[in-house]
This record gives C-alpha cells, structure tokens and sequence, in this order.
C-alpha cells in the first residue's frame, strides 16, 4: 500500500495535541484535503468501532470516505477507509511527548481503485504536500 508520513513539533501537551488533532470539528480549520461533511455536521468525539463519512478532495477530484475507527487510545487514532471505485485508505494520528510540548505524526495510505502504479505515485506526492501544509496550519491553531 502506497503510504506517507509527516510529523511537526507542537509547542501544546500532547492530550491537547491530540484532542485538537482528533476533533472532526476541528478538521475544517487545519487538514487541507478535507471538504466537508455529508450530512452538513462533523462526528462526535472518535470512538473506537465508531464510523462516519467524510468529504475529501486531492489533486482536485472529490470524493467520500466512509470511516471506521480501528484504534483510539489517547496517543493514537487509526482509522480505515473506503473510497470510491474501491479505493482503501488508513490513516493514523499519533502524538509523542517532546521537550515542553509534542510531536504530532500524520501517517495516510492508498491502495486499490486505480490507486497503483504511476497513479499511486502522483496521489503519494499530492498527499505528502497536503499533510506539510495541514501539519503547519495545525501548529498554527496548537
């Protein structure tokens, strides 16, 4: 599975961190891919078995994710999707105590639905510049 990860310095505890990071509330403000909500109002707080549909756009096609929550521990959040055309996506928030503050780590992967081959290159690059610019517009809310 095509993946990628970026991580950035927050100068915020890493609960605050990772509550901020997690809140689909909050997704508008900071992860660039993200496009909105289905049914207009974000999820409540991730729970573990929990599931919810997201809009996304990248490299300028949208499209919907349909959720489920894998894993949620309080430093970590996993999540696995299914796109359209049979595309599968992962992705996975931790956050790790650094200095007086924390390190955030973005972690997505792509797989199926055409996303192979040169394909799954081009979406890994868009993906990589999408998570550096999420990544600093969330240090800029921490």
């Amino acid at each position: 599975m095509p993946s990628v990860s970026k991580s950035i310095d927050l100068p915020a505890a890493p609960d605050a961190a990772f509550a901020l990071a997690t809140d689909p509330s909050r997704f508008g403000e900071w992860l660039t891919i993200h496009d909105g909500w289905p049914q207009g109002e974000p999820p409540g707080t991730p729970e573990q078995g929990a599931t919810f549909v997201q809009k996304v756009k990248i490299m300028g096609m949208p499209a919907d994710v349909s959720w489920t929550v894998q894993e949620l521990d309080g430093t970590r959040l996993v999540m696995n999707g299914a796109g359209p055309m049979g595309a599968t996506l992962s992705s996975t928030i931790s956050v790790t105590a650094s200095g007086d503050g924390s390190t955030v780590t973005y972690e997505s992967g792509f797989d199926g639905g055409g996303l192979q081959g040169p394909m799954a290159d081009m979406v890994t690059k868009a993906a990589g510049d999408e998570l550096d610019k999420s990544l600093n517009n969330l240090k800029g809310l921490a």
